[in-house]
């Protein structure tokens, strides 16, 4: 337990999500989102992960997004150190998974994190509905042309009452398992939309990546993960985004 005070002790000061949220809002920013699966991907860890395997070029883009010191906007946000509501309590006897997570990993995860500030990557898990009004949140698209950039058929819901204020809503659909294979295609799509659309995109590792791409080229552009999944986990609809299926099942007799 000595270890995991030091790790906090050296821990990166993390944005709440209120103000995450704020940068979104007052500066326009795009953000980029690590956890635990971006974080493994890095380090070509967890090979087996149905969601997305490890590649050499991913490896290399998310890497170069944690170094990344260029414009402003770009926010690059990770987990807080141990988290009073996206967590698992008791997940490895009394630690918590993001505690058993940075003691088991931490030591290869530090030399990534070369900045001593960062956004907070809950701010599209459930921590945001516990920590912000609801409006302040939907305030981000609030009035926006959005672009949705989400797997087809698989866990994200574009129907979500959370989206129900913005002007006009557009689907760009990728794989709902490993989408960076068809990254460049992806891409392309994205990028002959209007400027002054918002892209909102739930497409694991892939949209921390795509995400970025798209603000150097002069869109907003947010990693949103399970957003509207975690807003039911919030409301006690289901128990954890995890606990629905990659890919919808298909009840069409």
């Amino acid at each position: 337990m000595l270890y995991l005070k030091d790790i906090k002790e050296s821990f990166p000061e993390v944005l709440s999500t209120k103000k995450t949220i704020e940068l979104i809002i007052s500066a326009k920013a795009s953000i980029c989102r690590f956890g635990d699966a971006e974080f493994d991907i890095c380090n070509q860890e967890n090979e087996l992960d149905p969601y997305q395997r490890p590649s050499d070029e991913l490896t290399d883009r998310l890497k170069e997004i944690l170094a990344y010191k260029g414009e402003a906007n770009v926010v690059v946000c990770i987990p807080p150190f141990n988290s009073e509501f996206n967590n698992m309590k008791n997940y490895f006897g009394e630690l918590s998974f993001w505690e058993w997570y940075w003691l088991k990993k931490y030591d290869r995860i530090k030399p990534l994190l070369l900045e001593t500030n960062y956004g907070n990557s809950f701010v599209s898990r459930d921590a945001v509905f516990y920590e912000n009004d609801i409006n302040s949140i939907r305030e981000i698209w609030k009035d926006r042309d959005v672009v949705f950039v989400y797997g087809m058929d698989g866990r994200f819901k574009i129907d979500s009452p959370l989206f129900d204020n913005v002007s006009r809503k557009k689907s760009i659909f990728v794989s709902p398992t490993n989408a960076f294979k068809d990254y460049e295609t992806i891409l392309n799509k994205c990028i002959i939309e209007d400027k002054d659309s918002l892209f909102l995109i739930a497409a694991g590792p892939t949209a921390t990546v795509l995400a970025f791409d798209l603000c150097k080229v002069g869109f907003q552009a947010l990693d949103v993960g399970h957003l509207p999944n975690c807003y039911e986990q919030y409301l006690g609809i289901i128990t954890s985004p995890e606990s629905l299926p990659l890919i919808k099942q298909d009840t069409r007799g």
